[in-house]
C-alpha cells in the first residue's frame, strides 16, 4: 500500500509572496522616481482654482506631462 505525506507547500508560497512584493516594491519605486510622476504630483497638489488661474486644467498639465509618449 502507498502511504502518501500532505504536500508542504509552505516555502513556495513564502518564496512567491516574496518574489511578488520584491517585484511590487521595485516597480513603484521606478515609478515614484520617474520625473513624470514628480510632475502630476504636483498637478495633484494644486486646487481647481491655483490651475484655473494658471489658465490650464488637470486634463491639460496631464497631457503636457505625456505628451511625447502617448497621442492624448
Amino acid at each position: 500500500m502507498a502511504q502518501s505525506a500532505p504536500a508542504d507547500f509552505s516555502t513556495a508560497d513564502s518564496l512567491v509572496s516574496r518574489l511578488s512584493q520584491g517585484l511590487s516594491r521595485g516597480l513603484t519605486f521606478l515609478i515614484e522616481n520617474n520625473p513624470r510622476y514628480g510632475k502630476i504630483a504636483a498637478v495633484n497638489r494644486m486646487t481647481d482654482d491655483e490651475l484655473a488661474a494658471r489658465g490650464t486644467s488637470r486634463a491639460d498639465m496631464v497631457r503636457r506631462a505625456f505628451q511625447d509618449q502617448f497621442y492624448l
